[in-house]
C-alpha cells in the first residue's frame, strides 16, 4: 500500500510540475516590456560598438536576445557583424539565418560591405545553398497577404497625389482616402495585432520605415487627425515596433521634436554666390536647448526605451564613419537648402554647432 501511495504521489507531483511548466511556457507567458528588458541592453551593445569592443557588444546582444521572444532584425544584423569581427563563425551564421527568416534577402546581404570577407568561403557557399529553404520558411511564417494589403494603403494614398492636379484638384477625395486608410489600418491592428516584423517580415531589406506608415504620418494633430500615440507606444512595449521609428512617427503626428529624433541639421547653400557663403556650413548643427528641455527630452526617450540624446547623437555620427553597422536612422539629419547667405543666417539663428 505504501508503494502504491508513493507512486500515486509521484504521479500527482509530475502532473503538477507539468502544469506549472505549461503556465510558465510561451502559451501563458506575458509579453515582456521591451522598453525595460530589451532596448536598454541593446543600447549598451551599441555603445560598446562605438568603443570598438565587439566582444562586449556581442555579449550584450546575446543577453538581450535571451530576454524576449522576438528580437529585431537590425539587432541581429549588428550582432552578426560583431560575431564576424570576433571570429565567432557559428554565431555569425546563426544570426544571418535569423535575418533571412525575418525576410532579409540574400541579394541584400551580399551587397553589404560587412559580409564581403565571407563571400569566398565554403561556409558562405553553403549558406547560399540553404537560402531557398530559409526563404520558404519565411514565406510560411509571415502574413504576406496582410503586408500586401498594407502596401495597398500607400498606393491608394499616392494615386491621386501623383495625378494631374494633385491635392489641389482631388483634396476632398484624398481626405476621404486618408480616413478610410486609417480605419482599415486600425481594423487590421485589432484583428491581427500590430504589423511588426514577426507578423509581416521586413520585405527583403532592413527597411526602417515601411511605406504603409504614410497612414500614420497623414494623421497630424494640426489637421485634427487620429491620435496613434497609444497604438504606437503599446507596439513598442510589445516588441512589435522599434522605439526609434515610434519616436519619429509620434513627432510627425504631434508636429514637434519631443524625442529629438532629428538629431542634427545641415544647412546647404549650394546656390550662394562665390564669396557670399557662410563659413562653417559644412558642419552639423542642432537646435539650441536649455538644460531643462534636455532633461525632459531624455526622460521621454527613456520611457520609450530609447538611449539618451547624447548617446543617440554619438551613434548617428559614428554611423557616417563606420558603415558596417546599422546604427543611424534615415531621418536623423534634417537638410535645409537655402538660396542665399541671408536665408542661411535666418535658419542659423535657432541653431548651435553640434558638439
Amino acid at each position: 500500500m505504501k508503494t502504491k501511495k508513493r507512486h500515486t504521489q509521484g504521479f500527482i507531483a509530475s502532473l503538477l510540475i507539468l502544469f506549472l511548466a505549461l503556465l510558465t511556457g510561451p502559451a501563458f507567458a506575458e509579453t515582456p516590456d521591451y522598453t525595460k528588458v530589451y532596448h536598454p541592453i541593446i543600447n549598451e551593445a551599441e555603445k560598446n560598438i562605438l568603443q570598438k569592443d565587439y566582444q562586449a557588444a556581442l555579449a550584450a546582444y546575446q543577453l538581450a536576445f535571451s530576454e524576449v521572444p522576438s528580437p529585431f532584425a537590425r539587432d541581429y544584423y549588428n550582432a552578426a557583424v560583431c560575431a564576424l569581427l570576433t571570429k565567432d563563425e557559428k554565431l555569425t551564421y546563426e544570426y544571418l539565418e535569423k535575418l533571412v527568416l525575418k525576410g532579409v534577402s540574400l541579394p541584400y546581404l551580399e551587397k553589404q560591405q560587412a559580409f564581403e570577407p565571407l563571400h569566398k568561403t565554403r561556409k558562405w557557399k553553403k549558406f547560399k545553398r540553404k537560402y531557398p529553404k530559409y526563404r520558404k520558411a519565411y514565406n510560411e511564417l509571415v502574413n504576406l497577404d496582410l503586408r500586401a494589403d498594407l502596401d495597398e494603403l500607400y498606393a491608394r494614398d499616392a494615386y491621386f497625389r501623383q495625378a494631374k492636379g494633385g491635392y489641389g484638384e482631388y483634396g476632398d477625395t484624398l481626405r476621404k482616402i486618408e480616413v478610410a486608410n486609417t480605419k482599415l489600418f486600425l481594423k487590421w491592428v485589432e484583428e491581427f495585432g500590430y504589423p511588426g516584423e514577426s507578423l509581416i517580415g521586413v520585405a527583403d531589406t532592413l527597411e526602417q520605415l515601411p511605406r504603409f506608415y504614410i497612414v500614420v504620418q497623414r494623421q497630424t494633430k494640426a489637421r485634427k487627425g487620429h491620435d496613434f500615440s497609444k497604438v504606437l507606444t503599446e507596439a513598442v512595449e510589445q516588441g512589435k515596433l522599434g522605439p526609434q521609428v515610434a519616436a519619429y512617427l509620434l513627432e510627425q503626428q504631434a508636429g514637434d521634436s519631443r524625442y529629438s529624433s532629428k538629431a542634427f541639421v545641415k544647412v546647404n547653400c549650394n546656390k550662394c554666390k562665390n564669396g557670399d557663403s557662410l563659413e562653417g556650413l559644412d558642419r552639423y548643427f542642432e537646435i539650441a536647448r536649455t538644460e531643462e528641455e534636455l532633461k525632459a527630452i531624455n526622460k521621454r526617450r527613456a520611457k520609450l526605451g530609447l538611449d539618451s540624446l547624447k548617446d543617440y547623437k554619438e551613434k548617428v555620427l559614428y554611423s557616417f564613419e563606420d558603415t558596417r553597422f546599422k546604427l543611424g536612422n534615415e531621418w536623423a539629419v534634417t537638410n535645409y537648402y537655402v538660396p542665399s547667405k541671408e536665408a542661411a543666417e535666418i535658419i542659423l539663428e535657432k541653431l548651435v554647432a553640434a558638439q
